[in-house]
């Protein structure tokens, strides 16, 4: 069954707006968690981490063709 034209587009637009709005706010909210933890003295360097790498795949939306 083959797509047509419409909604492959359709598909890829979803997709490249799930990964360039999704993963940056969940990065954030990590990062300022992990940051309101180390204020306190409990340093969570893996949130930090996965933080960083959410914001990261921000570039993975913009390999998504637009078209």
């Amino acid at each position: 069954m083959a797509m047509d034209g419409s909604s492959a587009r359709g598909w890829r637009r979803a997709v490249r707006l799930a990964l360039t709005v999704v993963p940056p706010l969940i990065g954030v909210v990590l990062i300022a968690q992990a940051v309101v933890a180390s204020i306190g003295g409990d340093i969570r360097r893996w949130q930090f981490a996965l933080g960083a790498v959410c914001l990261c795949l921000t570039v993975a939306g913009k390999l998504v063709p637009e078209e």
